[in-house]
């Protein structure tokens, strides 16, 4: 959308001697000034808002926070492990979206991750992509959308594997403007899900980033 000085800009440069003292052409710029601004005030009323869940998700999980975390064991640390780091959640551009950036040290590990939700109308859940210093595909664009089950918000996924089938369960809960949980289960498909990782945030700072 232009700004308010490109408009200027263009009707300047279509009045002839815009800068002379003639009252006729001060009254024409006054006049088309009026209305180019004004246009513009409308141009910004009818720009869409972000999708109220959107707005929720952020008021929930917006600032940035303190993180504890606890890891299941496996092959490479069969006594699990913990972490410590940080997550920054903030709106994306516009408003649209909302963007978590995520920094731990688990162990001796170094891991950081960028993701990105935004509200998909027409599958009725948050469209979720996750990028990682653990991944080396780069990302992961989830087929399948985070709802609100109640107070918790909820992803669900199945995937393969070197030609094997997982599921994958992600729970956001017990929200408390101070604090939230974040649980990561997976399993091979067909079986009880275990508990991966857990993720305990605690509010360092509000605030929401556009």
């Amino acid at each position: 959308m232009p700004t308010r000085f490109a408009m200027v800009a263009v009707v300047l440069s279509f009045v002839p001697g815009t800068f002379s003292p003639g009252r006729m052409h001060s009254r024409i710029v006054e006049t088309s000034l009026r209305v180019l601004f004004k246009l513009s005030d409308l141009t910004d009323e009818a720009k869409p808002k972000p999708a109220p869940q959107i707005e929720r998700l952020l008021k929930e999980l917006s600032g940035t926070w303190a993180i504890t975390e606890e890891l299941a064991p496996e092959a490479s640390s069969p006594k699990g492990k913990t972490g410590a780091g940080t997550i920054i959640w903030r709106a994306g551009p516009g408003g649209y979206s909302a963007i978590e950036e995520y920094r731990s040290k688990q162990g001796d590990d170094e891991v950081s991750g960028l993701g990105e939700m935004w509200w998909d109308e027409a599958a009725q859940g948050y469209h979720t992509i996750w990028c990682d210093s653990t991944n080396p595909g780069g990302c992961i664009d989830f087929k399948n959308v985070a709802r609100w089950e109640g107070s918790s918000l909820v992803l669900r996924e199945n995937y393969e594997s070197n030609g094997r089938k997982f599921t994958f369960k992600e729970v956001f809960s017990d929200f408390g403007g101070e604090s939230f949980t974040q649980t990561l289960y997976g399993a091979e498909a067909g079986n009880e899900l275990k508990v991966d990782q857990v993720i305990h945030g605690k509010r360092m700072q509000t605030g929401v980033g556009r």
